[in-house]
């Protein structure tokens, strides 16, 4: 099942970047991030409803909300980004620390042993994401502010 379910949540993810971007050329950031997050909030509820789980717990509903909540607020962030600032540093920073902050909860909440080379490679995130955001590009100046009318 999951050798299914990998390839179809890969194209659904392309698809929806995809439209994502192209939206975002046209319609302000929120106009694309609510009904997203809303029609993923149904799609889960349906689902949930199709493949019952044997129990449930508090904690598997807390971790849920606590997830939905989290994927929401960097969605907002995500669509805000090209609209402040060059898709060229907010795919990257935002990819790396999506990865990294999976890898974090996973070691700190389920007792997952990362390598060294993962933390080794979180390790290597701040200093990169740092470079990224903070360099210069057009429509900024050489100190990485915006220059006066590049809007």
């Amino acid at each position: 099942m999951g050798a299914l379910l990998a390839p179809a949540s890969a194209v659904c993810y392309g698809a929806v970047d995809f439209v994502g971007g192209l939206l975002l050329c046209r319609v302000h950031f929120a106009v694309v991030t609510f009904p997203g997050q809303v029609g993923g909030l149904l799609f889960a509820v349906v689902a949930a409803a199709v493949v019952p789980a044997d129990a449930v717990r508090a904690t598997d509903v807390v971790w849920g909300v606590l997830s939905g909540m989290g994927g929401g607020t960097a969605m907002h962030f995500l669509n805000r980004g090209p609209s402040r600032g060059a898709m060229s540093i907010v795919a990257p920073v935002s990819a790396v620390t999506g990865v990294a902050l999976s890898v974090l909860s996973g070691a700190f909440f389920l007792d997952d042993q990362p390598t060294v080379t993962a933390w080794l490679g979180m390790c290597l995130t701040l200093p990169a994401r740092w470079l990224v955001s903070g360099g210069s590009g057009p429509g900024r100046g050489g100190d990485g502010k915006e220059a006066p009318g590049a809007r």
